[in-house]
């Protein structure tokens, strides 16, 4: 336990998608922390493994909400957040784990920045090393111009990264290690569903920002995390599913042209994809897995596109959109 009971302040929301043993060292880590177990949320999206046994069998106590069905991250967050009560309410991955630390990093941050809204920390391979844990908002000129040309343009604004050991303001920050302090959220509102998976918690500091409050990013807090388990298990459908959440990011919050020229752009950067590593494979006579499953998932993604991207697509067993069945 955190004897700074800096944990006590804090409540924990967890979704989990057949997060197996992972998600027992992610609960762990968070009642290492001091949170009261009662106040670690795990909202469950319709696993067909073992790992809500696996926890419940390990430690006892939590909160459990079990979705019959695939919510969507966004969704399933706004349930769990429905039963916390703490000043400020962390989102962790369920194959993330907080290190030693971490919530009092927060809650030093939050008590001195009365304007923060939503902190993110420093996510770390198990190897230790750095991971993206600050992201830009997505705009035209960010999909029109290479990513590197960007970085050498505003190498602060398009980093994903830094070694900075002091707080930094930040427009986003990724949601795998996320504190929201829970005060503000009836002025901020919940996270908005119409974001299956990816660019939930952009969309969130965007709105934040807009009505005047800060994010930052904290490096003292900080998290091991795997990172993208379920997009390595669903490489096409979690593509599909990111390119579908930048087209609500652009339909909700830039203009209307900006909007149709990202929805002509990014079928049309698909395709070349697709037909590069098409190329490549024909030249290596398809002997390389990697460009084969490149090239499947680029096609893939295009015929999304072309087919006027049906709602159908996308990661497995969804929800349907007008009531989320709880088992």
């Amino acid at each position: 336990m955190n004897a700074d009971n800096s944990g006590a302040r804090f409540s924990a929301v967890i979704v989990n998608y057949d997060g197996g043993a992972a998600l027992v060292d992610c609960v762990r880590s968070i009642f290492r922390e001091g949170v009261a177990a009662a106040q670690i949320i795990v909202v469950d999206n319709g696993s067909h493994d073992n790992s809500l046994a696996n926890l419940a069998k390990e430690i006892s106590g939590t909160t459990m909400i079990r979705n019959a069905c695939n919510a969507g991250f966004a969704r399933a967050v706004n349930q769990g957040l429905s039963k916390t009560t703490g000043d400020f309410v962390l989102l962790l991955n369920n194959d993330a784990q907080l290190q030693p630390g971490a919530l009092r990093a927060f809650a030093e941050a939050f008590d001195r920045i009365p304007s923060l809204a939503i902190a993110g920390g420093q996510l770390l391979f198990p190897d230790g090393r750095l991971q993206n844990a600050i992201a830009p908002f997505p705009t035209l000129t960010g999909e029109l111009l290479p990513r590197a040309l960007l970085q050498w343009l505003s190498p602060l604004r398009f980093r994903g990264k830094t070694a900075s050991q002091i707080p930094v303001a930040v427009e986003s920050v990724i949601g795998a290690c996320l504190v929201v302090r829970r005060s503000i959220l009836p002025k901020l509102g919940l996270m908005d569903e119409d974001y299956f998976f990816f660019l939930e918690e952009t969309e969130w500091c965007h709105r934040a920002r807009q009505l005047g409050f800060e994010i930052y990013y904290l490096p003292g807090a900080q998290a091991l995390h795997v990172q993208a388990q379920t997009a390595n298990r669903f490489r096409s459908q979690a593509r599909i599913e990111f390119q579908r959440s930048k087209l609500t990011f652009f339909r909700k919050t830039r203009s209307r042209p900006a909007y149709w020229v990202v929805s002509l752009l990014l079928p049309a950067k698909i395709f070349v994809n697709a037909a590069a590593n098409t190329i490549i494979c024909v030249f290596t006579f398809f002997l390389s897995k990697h460009f084969r499953v490149k090239a499947h998932t680029y096609w893939r993604i295009f015929a999304w596109h072309m087919l006027g991207r049906p709602q159908s697509w996308g990661l497995p067993g969804k929800c349907p959109q007008q009531a989320i069945p709880e088992k």
